[in-house]
């Protein structure tokens, strides 16, 4: 079984000894931490790092969002492959987006688009933890499981070699984790083999509700800071029996988790970070009052008090009422109704709430899926669920937007075909993608990962896109 995520009401599972995990989190509040081409290859790419990005924000759209309805229209094309919807006007000239995009096509000079995506991977789990990770994963099967050895998440990379600043996790997840093909956790969201300590830190709640906080991080009523501060001695003897049991994963992985919890109840100001409902009514109307409008103010929040990488998964599970990206289904109409006026709000707050706080200079911005949606509507690749409305999986070619920290803006970087089925040249991969946001994060792209046995493993083997860079 793979790694799991760190969060602060993930169920009841018993230590050894029979304390719960919550009671665990409750005692005394402390809860509540190559061979020769391989050389000469690296040192070609040691250009290691760009360094313009302190933190970065990723939206995941879980299910794969259509290239075709939304940053590569083909308005030329047959209607059963360019579908409902019509272009219109950005900021930028002669740049085109969906008509049902008008807040993103006004910035649209904030951001660049990335028309050429591309890889050969059709089923959720894989292919997200393909575009997440940056490695090409074992199998492509449904219902592909996380595992200790997977390569990490970005987050949990910069976690690594950018650690936080105060209090606040380096890396901060606001959602909840995808379940998809199969009803197992995608891989690719979490630590993998760099280990639990630099799992994300896991925000359960709506952050839509009108009073957000997270009540494991709050002291008991008869608990004041004081009487939390003695308790120190405590903690470190907890820290010393620990030791005696760190072959056990799910201890070491509680170890982690019980420090983190102490930090982060040792600091009302990080503490404060979480809490969305102090932001003026305006500005939660701005985003949205929608769960992942919600859910990309609190990144920003997040992000402004010093957390290095909030991601935001839009989904949550196959078959989810929450509407989601996997439109294999009344294609249109879940758009149009539904996912693109909020993705476009949202996203749009966010980039434009960033650019006017100084922010997204240093902030790193990525909207992305796993894969895109096929050109010929009602085209089986993946899921004979497909219907005549519905588009089914596309990971040969499909776009993603890119915005601040590095990343140039008012551009489009590659080109598909007529039916935006391929790149027409200079396909970019996700290694590339993944290579390009540990540059511009300041991350040494020759640094090195290790397995379980010890053998050095390439961080990535992408090369940087420069194209997409300011």
């Amino acid at each position: 079984m793979g790694a799991g995520m760190i969060g602060l009401c993930t169920g009841t599972a018993r230590l050894c000894d029979g304390i719960t995990r919550r009671e665990f989190l409750r005692i005394g509040a402390i809860g509540n931490a190559l061979s020769l081409a391989d050389v000469l290859w690296t040192q070609e790419r040691r250009v290691t790092t760009l360094h313009r990005a302190e933190a970065c924000i990723l939206l995941f759209l879980q299910g794969g969002q259509s290239q075709l309805d939304t940053f590569d229209m083909k308005p030329a094309a047959p209607e059963n492959i360019r579908g409902e919807f019509r272009p219109t006007h950005t900021s930028v000239p002669g740049v085109y987006i969906c008509e049902h995009l008008p807040r993103l096509a006004r910035l649209a000079h904030l951001y660049t688009i990335v028309r050429c995506m591309s890889h050969r991977v059709t089923n959720h789990n894989p292919a997200g933890y393909y575009a997440l990770s940056g490695m090409v994963p074992d199998r492509d099967i449904v219902g592909l499981k996380a595992s200790s050895e997977d390569y990490p998440n970005p987050g949990s990379v910069l976690g690594k070699f950018r650690p936080s600043r105060n209090a606040l996790p380096a890396f901060v997840q606001v959602s909840e984790s995808f379940v998809g093909d199969g009803h197992v956790h995608m891989p690719g969201q979490n630590a993998g083999l760099l280990g639990p300590h630099y799992d994300p830190f896991l925000f359960h709640g709506n952050p839509n509700q009108e009073h957000v906080d997270v009540p494991e991080l709050s002291l008991p009523t008869e608990m004041n800071m004081s009487r939390f501060a003695t308790r120190q001695d405590l903690l470190q003897r907890l820290d010393r029996r620990l030791a005696t049991l760190a072959e056990s994963v799910s201890v070491a992985r509680m170890e982690v988790y019980y420090r983190r919890a102490y930090e982060l109840l040792g600091s009302s100001q990080a503490r404060r970070a979480f809490h969305v409902h102090e932001e003026p009514a305006a500005v939660r109307e701005r985003y949205g009052r929608h769960r992942w409008g919600q859910a990309l103010l609190l990144a920003r929040r997040l992000i402004e008090a010093g957390v290095r990488m909030v991601t935001v998964y839009w989904g949550g599970a196959l078959n989810s009422p929450e509407p989601y990206w996997d439109t294999h289904k009344r294609n249109f109409a879940e758009q149009k109704e539904k996912l693109l006026p909020q993705f476009d709000q949202c996203l749009a707050a966010l980039l434009e709430d960033l650019h006017q706080r100084g922010l997204l200079e240093k902030t790193l911005v990525i909207s992305m899926g796993e894969f895109g949606r096929t050109p010929r509507l009602g085209q089986v690749t993946a899921n004979a669920g497909t219907d005549a409305t519905g588009r089914d999986h596309w990971p040969y070619c499909y776009s993603i937007l890119l915005a601040g920290g590095g990343i140039a803006g008012g551009k489009v970087v590659g080109q598909s075909d007529k039916f935006a089925a391929y790149p027409v040249d200079k396909p970019i991969t996700p290694p590339d993608l993944v290579a390009t946001i540990y540059y511009v994060l300041g991350i040494p792209l020759d640094a090195h990962l290790y397995d379980r046995l010890g053998r050095q493993l390439l961080l990535t083997t992408g090369r940087v896109v420069h194209e997409l860079l300011s």
